[in-house]
């Protein structure tokens, strides 16, 4: 009860602003961050993760549920974090759904989740390229079930366009990993492997290190690889 009581009081004062997937407008794909605490960023033993796919299964706050199964084919981003990494956590997702799909900058979040991923070197002609689906996660932790409503009711205002993934529990932390007050990022494979992740606001060297596996992971999936 104590935890229940402590994760209301931390999650009920933002409900207001809980916007993670809000596609700002004006974006660049040349937007990268230039940070001065670097992220941990691990890439997990090839033997030991590739193995078998992960399943991880959340409901939005629409109540629909969503799975990584659903995107087999895709380079799938997870990008989560808790209440006061929120905003960055935003701003980063944003970056990458902008940089794959350059076509979604200065669009409503509704449009902009169907631009078309940019072409991927070496994909014959006539064949589409891997897509990347960067999917926004909100790391709730335990609260009563009315207080699920009353955050569910607040996301469906505040991002009515886009499904954000909420983990009422602690599997992403326990997972994955997580740095808090700060953006996190899990990056699977087309088969739903876990390839990447990265604890913490990357640095420039991480983001790019990021921006080059998921790239490679689309070559992989088109059978360049």
């Amino acid at each position: 009860m104590m935890n229940n009581m402590k994760a209301l009081l931390f999650w009920l004062p933002s409900l207001a602003g809980v916007g993670i997937p809000r596609l700002r407008v004006g974006l660049t794909i040349l937007a990268s961050l230039l940070i001065s605490l670097p992220a941990d960023a691990q890439q997990p033993p090839v033997k030991a993760d590739l193995a078998k796919p992960v399943e991880l299964a959340m409901e939005d706050q629409f109540e629909q549920k969503h799975t990584l199964a659903d995107h087999r084919g895709k380079v799938v981003i997870l990008v989560y974090g808790d209440r006061k990494g929120t905003d960055a956590s935003r701003e980063l997702g944003e970056k990458l759904h902008v940089l794959f799909h350059p076509t979604a900058a200065g669009l409503t979040p509704a449009k902009a989740r169907t631009a078309s991923v940019v072409a991927l070197a070496g994909v014959p002609a006539g064949k589409p390229s891997p897509e990347v689906a960067v999917m926004p996660v909100a790391c709730i932790g335990s609260v009563p079930a009315p207080v699920r409503g009353i955050i569910r009711a607040s996301l469906k205002q505040d991002a009515a366009d886009v499904p954000v993934w909420l983990d009422f529990g602690s599997a992403m932390s326990d997972r994955f990993g997580l740095r808090e007050g700060e953006p996190n990022l899990a990056i699977f494979d087309a088969q739903g492997r876990l390839r990447l992740k990265v604890n913490g606001t990357p640095d420039k060297a991480t983001y790019d290190k990021l921006l080059q596996v998921t790239q490679n992971l689309r070559a992989e999936a088109a059978g360049l690889k």
